[in-house]
């Protein structure tokens, strides 16, 4: 169970729309992918969260839990992180989200470092989870569009 609250906390992620091939990362095209990736977390559309994500992506989450300072690490696949969030999305009655602070840094026009504040809430029939996190997510170009290779999550759930 606590693992699949873990994977909950990854910050979720949809693939935008473009008509043609990128040749460069833009910060609007940053936006335009983080815009999407709140609208399908809040639609629990799974899908979507991971369209853009490479098949080899590194999932990576450092989670504190309630009443403890004592830190769990947790190395995911992409495949282990669609299973553990359609497990917690069956059971989720509610789910509400909000981002902030985000910063772009983009190097060579083709690779950027995205780092963001994520303020979720998770309700449960058995109660209400709340986490905080600071995420910092690595974005390439490849064949014409954004591919999300990394992802590191440090989270706070209370």
């Amino acid at each position: 169970i606590l693992l699949s609250f873990l994977v909950v906390v990854q910050p979720l992620i949809a693939e935008p729309s473009y008509s043609q091939s990128l040749t460069s990362i833009t910060e609007s095209d940053i936006h335009t992918m983080l815009n999407a990736m709140d609208k399908a977390a809040r639609k629990r559309n799974i899908a979507g969260m991971i369209a853009p994500w490479a098949d080899d992506i590194k999932l990576k989450m450092t989670i504190v839990n309630k009443g403890s300072e004592k830190e769990s690490v947790v190395y995911l696949t992409k495949d282990q992180f669609v299973s553990n969030t359609r497990q917690v999305m069956r059971r989720t009655i509610s789910y509400q989200l909000e981002r902030k602070n985000t910063r772009i840094k983009i190097y060579d026009d083709t690779t950027a470092t995205v780092t963001y504040e994520l303020y979720e809430t998770f309700k449960f029939r058995q109660g209400t989870l709340r986490a905080s996190s600071s995420d910092v997510m690595y974005v390439s170009l490849r064949n014409g569009k954004l591919v999300i290779t990394s992802m590191e999550t440090r989270a706070r759930l209370y």
